[in-house]
């Protein structure tokens, strides 16, 4: 059963939680659209939240503040970094739950998230738009950001594996930033999944990204599993050298990042990234990636 209630958060102000037996999430009115947490109800947070940030006075700085976020690609330090430190607007109907934010007077970009929670399982679907307020095209890819705590491991799914003999064509391309290093030992290239080891002491900068994957992020820690499913569009242009999915991180967070392919967005248009989440507990870092791909199907999956 679904309940939805407001209240104070000493450390992210005025809320909204939208909650079942199994899971919450949290809003907040303050600031984003952000969701700040999804977790099992009183229990540890996945999410990275950096609540000190909210105390820098200066309004014009734009903050992470952890959680998850929605940004606007390919990355522009004049564009993605625009604050969004201004109130959001939330509304509740029919088991639906809509955070909006106000139109960006830089870009005239006004970006939504549309959040449904099943009300008797930990899955979730975030359905995420942006509308072009402007007189004039303009042409984006949605950037779904997920801010994860540190000292965990980042899964990325390559697609299914094939034989010499049966797939001659090249199947996926790995991209890589001027920063990235593959020798760093963070990082570990398996036959179907490539990890990512999260390091609070090591402070370097690390990021991939993959065109064609096996459709979903993972972020495993402390025996607890966020998976977000996120659908490759076939035959589209992607940014980022035509990545889908990516992986960044450092010494403070992992960022699980899904991508919708590159769209034209028409004066009073907008356009749409979903991603599944599900939330999945007791997961052995043993056998982590086959009891991921047993949960993803069919929960995550449903229409």
């Amino acid at each position: 059963m679904l309940k939805s209630h407001e209240f104070e958060d000493q450390n992210w102000g005025h809320c909204l939680a939208l909650t079942n037996d199994q899971v919450e999430l949290m809003i907040p009115f303050e600031f984003g659209p952000r969701i700040i947490r999804y977790a099992v109800p009183g229990g540890t947070n996945p999410f990275a939240e950096f609540p000190a940030q909210r105390a820098d006075s200066d309004q014009t700085k734009w903050h992470s503040y952890g959680g998850h976020r929605l940004w606007h690609a390919p990355e522009d330090i004049r564009r993605s970094y625009l604050p969004d430190n201004t109130p959001v607007t939330l509304e509740y109907f029919d088991s639906t739950l809509l955070v909006r934010q106000a139109i960006e007077p830089e870009t005239h970009l006004q970006k939504e998230m549309e959040i449904h929670l099943d009300p008797d399982s930990a899955q979730a679907r975030i359905i995420h738009r942006i509308r072009n307020h402007s007189l004039f095209e303009i042409r984006l890819s949605l950037w779904a950001i997920s801010v994860m705590q540190t000292g965990g491991r980042a899964l990325l799914p390559l697609p299914p594996r094939g034989s010499h003999a049966g797939n001659l064509q090249a199947q996926t391309s790995l991209n890589l930033w001027a920063y990235t290093d593959l020798t760093d030992p963070r990082w570990c290239f398996g036959k179907s999944c490539l990890t990512f080891n999260q390091d609070p002491s090591n402070s370097t900068a690390q990021k991939i990204g993959i065109s064609r994957s096996g459709g979903w992020l993972a972020y495993i820690n402390e025996r607890q599993a966020f998976v977000k499913k996120c659908a490759f569009v076939e035959n589209q242009p992607y940014p980022d050298q035509n990545s889908s999915l990516e992986i960044y991180a450092d010494h403070k967070c992992v960022e699980l990042e899904s991508l919708s392919p590159l769209t034209s967005l028409q004066p009073g248009a907008s356009a749409e990234l979903v991603e599944d989440w599900l939330l999945i507990q007791n997961i052995e870092p043993a056998t982590a990636e086959a009891q991921i791909t047993q949960h993803l199907s069919p929960p995550v999956g449903r229409d």
